[in-house]
C-alpha cells in the first residue's frame, strides 16, 4: 500500500508545477481579453469542486490522497477511493497536456 501512496504522491508533485503554469496562463489570457473560461471539468469527471483553474482540482485530489494515506483501512476497503484518485490524476494529466498544446 505504501508504494501505491508514494506513486500517487509522485503523480501529484508532477502535476503541481504544470497546474501552476496553466493557471498563470489562464490569468494572462484573461488579462489579454482572450476567451471566456468555464469550469475546467464537467461533473462527470468525478471532482467535487468546480473551478475555472486547475489548482482547486489538484488540491481536492491531494486531500483525497492524504485521507487514503491516513486511513486504517485495507487497500481492498479503499478500492473505490483509490480508483477515484487514479481517475482524477489521469483527467488532470490529460487536460493539462491538452491545455499546454492549445496555448502554444
Amino acid at each position: 500500500m505504501e508504494s501505491l501512496i508514494v506513486s500517487l504522491e509522485e503523480n501529484l508533485k508532477e502535476l503541481y508545477r504544470k497546474a501552476i503554469d496553466a493557471d498563470k496562463s489562464i490569468d494572462e489570457l484573461k488579462k489579454q481579453g482572450h476567451g471566456k473560461f468555464g469550469n475546467i471539468f464537467k461533473e462527470e469527471a468525478g471532482f467535487n469542486c468546480s473551478a475555472k483553474k486547475f489548482m482547486p482540482y489538484l488540491e481536492e485530489t491531494a486531500e483525497q490522497i492524504l485521507q487514503i494515506k491516513e486511513s486504517n483501512q485495507t487497500p481492498a476497503m479503499q478500492k473505490n477511493e483509490i480508483e477515484s484518485v487514479v481517475k482524477k490524476l489521469h483527467a488532470l494529466h490529460s487536460t493539462l497536456t491538452e491545455f499546454k498544446g492549445a496555448i502554444k
